[in-house]
């Protein structure tokens, strides 16, 4: 396409109330492909003719479309348009009309123009900070009416029943957000209603974590209603039984949930108050989501360094009565192959934290699965040293707790089994030692 010669007859032109909704596509189109013009000096007369022109369009000529058609692809241009500028001094007058436009369309339009939406706000709190505080509640509204919507918008993905009303404080609702969450499911060329999306949820934490390190007077005031909000989410267990065709959002559930509970875990330390009524529901949430999340190696990776930051805290005592469900291999690491190969480390050595924790508190059938499990990885050769020390180390930790376990005649043999175990471990690796040892020793000097 020909750059655009004229910006103000352009501009002018492109929110004509009877241009052809193809026409004006066209020119939209036309404006995106000459937006290097905003790396040059000319880029305030662009602003100065094309955002009061992206404004109108998105809030006056067209409206929020459900549908893939071509009045949602010229709000998805002129959205990504004002996504495109670059956030200098020469943007700063218009920041606020800016970003009022960005949540307008954020909490009314789709899910593909709301996550762009959800860029730009980030974006401009972040270039243009502090000046825009007083912009940043009506994002924070947004992201409780969300996490309120939760169970409803999980309900209307799974099973399409009217959902249990969250036993938090509901924030009020509009008839349209109710009609949204209440229109069946997605059939081909639909699109989500932001405020039914979880990829929106997943995005809005990170946002969020950033406004409460900015601006902290934000946290006392927000953080009493989110939280509970928040907790109640990744509570949800979603469907038993995925269908195929599901596959997708389910995976998208679980990236939200994740997203939502690494949000929690970094309020920890700093906001500790606020998080120990809900210690036991995080912990159980986390563990759930290990059992019920998908072999993704990033979202499993994402769960076992929330698991870390709990353990890093005194909120670890939530996990232990969840013990031997973090026993099961599958739980902990999944059972896809390159999550297998993956996380094993980082999970064995989580898993070693939590049972020193609780060693003194541990049945002997527990302990015989931690020792089959330890010691099955300190022969492991696909696992590292520094692994398979953790393994020796926490076996020899368990010899006392196991010795005390021998109150009586029945107790004592089953204890002096599982230190004689213990022993037939070690001495396997010492044998393993003898082997390998020399041949290290070769290889270096060589």
């Amino acid at each position: 396409m020909s750059p655009i010669q004229n910006f103000e007859q352009h501009s002018r032109l492109l929110v004509e109330p009877d241009l052809p909704i193809q026409t004006r596509l066209h020119m939209a189109m036309e404006v995106r492909d000459s937006l290097e013009i905003a790396h040059t000096a000319e880029y305030l007369n662009f602003l100065k003719c094309y955002f009061p022109a992206s404004s109108i369009i998105l809030l006056q000529i067209t409206k929020p479309q459900f549908v893939d058609n071509p009045e949602h692809k010229l709000r998805n241009i002129v959205v990504e348009i004002l996504n495109r500028l670059p956030h200098s001094e020469v943007l700063r007058p218009f920041v606020q009309d800016l970003l009022k436009v960005a949540m307008q369309v954020l909490t009314t339009d789709n899910e593909e123009n709301g996550l762009i939406c959800i860029r730009i706000i980030f974006d401009l709190l972040r270039n243009f900070r502090p000046t825009l505080e007083n912009e940043v509640q009506p994002f924070l509204d947004f992201v409780c009416k969300i996490y309120q919507n939760f169970r409803l918008t999980v309900s209307h993905f799974f099973d399409n029943t009217s959902a249990v009303v969250e036993d938090v404080k509901p924030m009020e609702i509009s008839t349209s957000d109710q009609g949204l969450l209440s229109t069946g499911h997605i059939e081909n060329g639909q699109l989500n209603p932001s405020t039914r999306s979880f990829k929106i949820v997943t995005e809005s934490p990170l946002v969020v974590m950033f406004l409460f390190q900015l601006y902290s007077r934000l946290v006392q005031t927000n953080i009493p209603h989110l939280l509970p909000l928040m907790v109640a989410a990744i509570s949800v267990p979603g469907p038993d039984k995925v269908p195929p065709h599901l596959k997708t959002n389910f995976i998208e559930l679980k990236g939200a949930q994740v997203k939502t509970v690494s949000f929690l875990t970094y309020l920890l330390k700093s906001f500790a108050e606020y998080i120990r009524p809900h210690e036991e529901s995080i912990c159980k949430s986390i563990v759930n989501l290990l059992v019920t999340c998908s072999d993704s190696v990033a979202i499993r990776k994402e769960l076992l360094v929330a698991l870390k930051h709990v353990l890093g805290t005194d909120f670890k005592r939530g996990l232990f009565p969840l013990i031997d469900t973090l026993l099961e291999e599958r739980v902990l690491v999944g059972t896809g192959r390159a999550c297998y190969e993956t996380l094993r480390p980082l999970a064995y050595s989580l898993l070693a934290e939590i049972v020193h924790h609780v060693r003194s508190d541990l049945s002997l059938s527990q302990l015989s699965r931690i020792i089959y499990l330890f010691s099955s990885n300190m022969h492991d050769a696909s696992l590292t040293l520094s692994i398979h020390t953790t393994c020796a180390r926490l076996m020899l930790n368990l010899v006392e707790p196991i010795f005390e376990k021998g109150v009586d005649h029945s107790t004592m043999d089953k204890a002096r089994i599982l230190l004689g175990r213990i022993l037939d471990a070690f001495v396997g690796k010492f044998s393993t030692f003898k082997r390998t040892i020399p041949q290290s020793e070769e290889l270096v000097l060589n």
